[in-house]
């Protein structure tokens, strides 16, 4: 995974010397907040659990489930921060902690999602049809195949029994505390008499968020950029509410700020937005900021009579 830019023609980099005292102020990692974040979010998907099985109706399982996809998605931006390294200072716990409540629980694991895989359904531009198409397909499920097939790197189980199947060394250690975190995790779940209920609650909106709203997300940060100049090389999203809440918390739609600045933790990138835009003329110009993610959607669909217009890869890791 990169986020600095390659080496490109004279005027492509993105000059950061005047932001460098900046940026050295922002780079400091918050690992109390974050500590307290994550034990948030677990306390918030247990009490939506605990409250949705005790009324035991249908309503309460939907509102349970939507509360739960919401913190997945956050988990999912934290698992991100994890990767960078950015979720402890300390590299060991970062990791440790990152493993054992934010990847594991999607069956994913920190060192492996270091690893990125190009998702083939994210080629764009898309006419408005097959954008419809694409979204209805995430939804009902119908295409999770074709995020799962490209992930599958980033799993504990499709590296165990080979752990140099993808060209990455999954360490004896690191298999052996999926191992143990499993039997222990799983086997406390199943022996619940309400084994169903947490399981249904957890995994169909985990279901639900990484294949909608993850990958909306996706879009949003490695597709139908120009890239003629790094600070176009992906976008950055202004979020509504809404957007936060469901596509992009924690200011993980700050994409660009990320790439220029990969120091920066995710409390700061919105304050170094605001920065950019106020102290460079350059970059207030010409820097992809998007404003919701709809307008997003609305950017990788070609304008009405160009619909032969070349597809734009783009990579499923964020």
């Amino acid at each position: 995974m990169e986020d600095i830019a390659q080496e490109r023609g004279p005027g492509y980099r993105y000059s950061r010397r005047a932001t460098l005292p900046l940026i050295r102020q922002l780079s400091v990692v918050p690992n109390w907040r974050n500590a307290l974040l994550l034990a948030l979010q677990w306390a918030v998907m247990i009490a939506a659990c605990v409250i949705a099985i005790r009324v035991d109706r249908w309503p309460a399982y939907l509102i349970a489930g939507i509360v739960i996809g919401t913190r997945i998605q956050v988990l999912a931006v934290m698992m991100h921060e994890a990767c960078h390294g950015m979720l402890f200072s300390n590299r060991r716990i970062n990791d440790l902690i990152g493993d054992l409540f934010v990847a594991y629980p999607f069956a994913l694991s920190v060192d492996l999602y270091r690893a990125a895989r190009k998702d083939s359904d994210q080629d764009f531009p898309k006419d408005g049809r097959a954008m419809a198409v694409l979204l209805l397909r995430s939804l009902t499920g119908v295409n999770y195949y074709r995020v799962a097939r490209p992930a599958r790197v980033w799993s504990p189980l499709a590296n165990f029994h080979n752990p140099m199947r993808f060209g990455f060394d999954f360490r004896l250690a690191l298999r052996v505390r999926y191992v143990v975190w499993v039997l222990l995790v799983y086997g406390v779940i199943l022996w619940s008499p309400w084994r169903w209920q947490i399981l249904g609650l957890f995994l169909v909106p985990q279901f639900l968020w990484m294949n909608v709203f993850n990958r909306i997300r996706a879009m949003a940060e490695h597709n139908g950029v120009t890239d003629e100049s790094e600070i176009r090389g992906t976008r950055t999203v202004i979020p509504t509410l809404i957007d936060r809440i469901l596509i992009g918390p924690l200011n993980v739609s700050y994409h660009l700020e990320h790439h220029l600045f990969p120091s920066v933790p995710w409390h700061n990138l919105r304050r170094l937005h605001r920065h950019l835009m106020a102290s460079d003329p350059l970059y207030a110009r010409d820097a992809h900021v998007t404003r919701g993610y709809w307008a997003m959607i609305r950017e990788l669909m070609p304008p009405p009579g160009d619909r032969n217009r070349r597809a734009v890869p783009g990579e499923a890791n964020p």
